[in-house]
């Protein structure tokens, strides 16, 4: 039953543009950045079904190029693809809330089903790129984030971000107060390898070889 359902989402992103790559399927919008799907898939040890929560990201190519190189995290060496950043659909959605869909849901039209669940990640995609297409928005929004274990992965892309709109030092201020206020995980993030390759990153991004 996994497969069918593997093949099923499979089917329903090519439709949409979507390419599987590792875990995510994906999309490219521009030179730099590329549209993520990830699905959540749950039986919740319902026999004969399995919830789909489907997670919409972004990549952007040049910021994670750029926190690989000064990183010593193994899970981003080894991953070619990771989310910059990205959120469950339903919180992208009015409904403001987890969204799962059932497609192996007795006596419901599955087409129904499929045909929503089609829709609604070609709509809700579609209005994530439009918000964060600009990476000053994605810079806003992470800095309204919360400090939290939950979060901790796109603050260590903050100073990266900060560096590519020219604000280097921004991201040297934002790195010492986090360790200086002893932030959730910020000692295991801004390790003195990250520091010290981030700190030699030359003024110019396009200079990085």
């Amino acid at each position: 039953m996994g497969k069918q359902v593997n093949a099923i989402l499979k089917e329903i992103c090519n439709d949409l543009g979507f390419v599987k790559k590792g875990n995510f399927y994906i999309k490219p919008m521009s030179a730099n950045i590329y549209l993520t799907i990830f699905f959540n898939i749950a039986s919740y040890q319902i026999k004969g079904h399995r919830l789909v929560a489907p997670r919409i990201g972004l990549i952007y190519d040049e910021v994670e190029k750029i926190l690989r190189k000064i990183s010593d995290a193994e899970w981003l060496k080894a991953n070619r693809y990771t989310n910059t950043i990205s959120e469950h659909i339903g919180y992208i959605m009015p409904i403001h809330t987890w969204k799962e869909w059932d497609l192996i849901e007795p006596g419901t039209n599955s087409e129904v089903i499929l045909n929503d669940l089609k829709d609604s990640l070609q709509k809700y995609s579609g209005i994530y790129y439009k918000q964060f297409s600009n990476i000053g928005n994605v810079i806003s929004m992470i800095e309204d984030e919360p400090w939290g274990s939950a979060n901790y992965d796109i603050f260590m892309r903050l100073p990266v971000m900060y560096y590519l709109i020219g604000r280097k030092q921004m991201g040297i201020d934002f790195i010492n107060k986090a360790l200086t206020k002893g932030f959730c995980e910020a000692d295991e993030i801004f390790t003195e390898e990250y520091i010290s390759n981030y700190v030699k990153l030359p003024e110019n991004p396009s200079d990085i070889k």
